[in-house]
């Protein structure tokens, strides 16, 4: 109504959930795997800085590393962007089964 352009996303809300989540926790992913941050420090900056309940990392273990894999591998499948291409530091700790907030020595 005042002019502005509107993007219309034909997903259900549950998916585009699926999608911000499972994006946000892979670029968490290749913050640490760059080693820009550790993954206590990048949790704590998003608790304290953003007020966010838990960081990206932490909403990985919770949801399960192999179920936002498995968002990400369909992502990239269907529209075939890069941004959605898992982190290999994800994948990783996802095959062996390792915590997300495990720190590497």
């Amino acid at each position: 109504r005042d002019g502005k352009a509107v993007s219309v996303i034909r997903d259900s809300g549950g998916f585009v959930t699926q999608r911000v989540v499972a994006t946000i926790v892979n670029i968490a992913s290749d913050m640490c795997q760059q080693r820009i941050c550790s993954p206590q420090d990048l949790e704590t900056a998003v608790t304290l800085g953003l007020a966010y309940p838990m960081g990206p990392l932490a909403m990985g273990n919770r949801l399960g590393p192999d179920s936002i894999l498995e968002v990400l591998f369909n992502l990239q499948t269907v529209y075939g962007d890069p941004r959605y291409r898992p982190s290999p530091w994800l994948r990783r700790r996802g095959a062996i089964g390792l915590s997300l907030m495990h720190t590497e020595d």
